[in-house]
């Protein structure tokens, strides 16, 4: 056990400094804290986008909540924000600089989704991490395209009537050199994936990681590792990755879990019926069929 998560611990340094503003057992915090310490902090540029990845990263006027350099834009801005960064190091000849961001699952898959296509689209080496805890969770808990199914917000009152978003699978479109998915609860997984991002020959890349939020999800704090876990072990988040045009599964679950042991931990879920549950199912089993499907179409192994 102590050898599998040892790449975890390589690093020493905190990078996050103390009094963050991030929730008890918020999944976000978590990940937050990893993405820092895979850069090693030196020679690091962090955009630090609007999302509850600001509150981590800092609030005005209270000050910077990282050691890194952090540069806070406008919800939506992070594609020509990032450019800008990389180009402006570029032209002082700190091509090995590291831009790295930190985007909410809103930001990244709606309102700057538009930016973000236009950024890899012009090859920009820049790491984007997006906190997915599937809603506008800084402004109240809207429902954002990544929440998931069925699951209830502030808008969303009966449940989300459509399935999430999948950020990888619409980067891959573009051929994106590194693009995964990946979970808080799977920390050894996510760090991996996170030290690939941020390794300019995979860029640009881009990481949607599953980031728990006890507001919105309404679970107890001490069970974010359990609940973030159970979304993988039940399907409703696969893990997977696309590198240089080959695409695989990072974490194989020989058998599924019941969905209900995920859903009954979650307060956005108490009002789901049995006709729900089959719904959800059908759509975890097409998910599992579509990235079955994406195993073979790109089937170069270069692992």
């Amino acid at each position: 056990m102590i050898e599998k998560y040892k790449e975890l611990f390589e690093c020493k340094e905190e990078f996050l400094l103390p009094s963050g503003r991030a929730c008890p057992g918020c999944g976000g915090g978590i990940m937050t804290r990893l993405w820092t310490k895979a850069t090693g902090g030196k020679n690091v540029v962090f955009g630090g986008i609007g999302s509850c990845g600001t509150s981590t990263t800092g609030m005005f006027p209270i000050g910077n909540m990282t050691r890194i350099p952090a540069i806070a834009a406008l919800l939506g801005s992070n594609g020509p924000t990032l450019s800008g960064m990389r180009e402006a190091l570029n032209i002082r000849g700190m091509q090995d600089a590291t831009v790295m961001a930190l985007d909410g699952d809103g930001g990244a898959a709606d309102i700057g989704f538009g930016a973000y296509s236009a950024m890899v689209e012009r090859g920009h080496k820049v790491a984007v991490c997006v906190n997915d805890n599937e809603g506008y969770s800084a402004t109240g808990g809207q429902r954002s395209g990544l929440t998931s199914l069925k699951a209830w917000t502030r808008t969303t009152h009966k449940g989300k009537d459509r399935p999430p978003k999948h950020l990888p699978f619409l980067l891959m479109a573009q051929d994106i050199p590194y693009t995964a998915t990946a979970n808080i609860g799977y920390p050894d997984d996510m760090y991996r994936k996170m030290k690939k991002a941020l390794d300019q020959k995979n860029q640009p890349s881009l990481i949607q990681v599953l980031c728990p939020c006890i507001p919105n999800w309404k679970y107890e704090p001490r069970k974010v590792v359990e609940v973030s876990r159970l979304a993988t072990e039940t399907g409703m988040y696969p893990l997977y990755e696309y590198e240089k045009g080959s695409f695989r599964r990072t974490v194989f679950i020989k058998k599924k879990k019941p969905l209900q042991e995920y859903l009954k931990l979650q307060g956005r879920f108490d009002h789901v019926t049995e006709e729900d549950i089959k719904e959800m199912q059908a759509y975890i089993d097409a998910l599992d069929r579509k990235i079955d499907g994406y195993i073979r179409m790109y089937s170069v192994e270069i692992f």
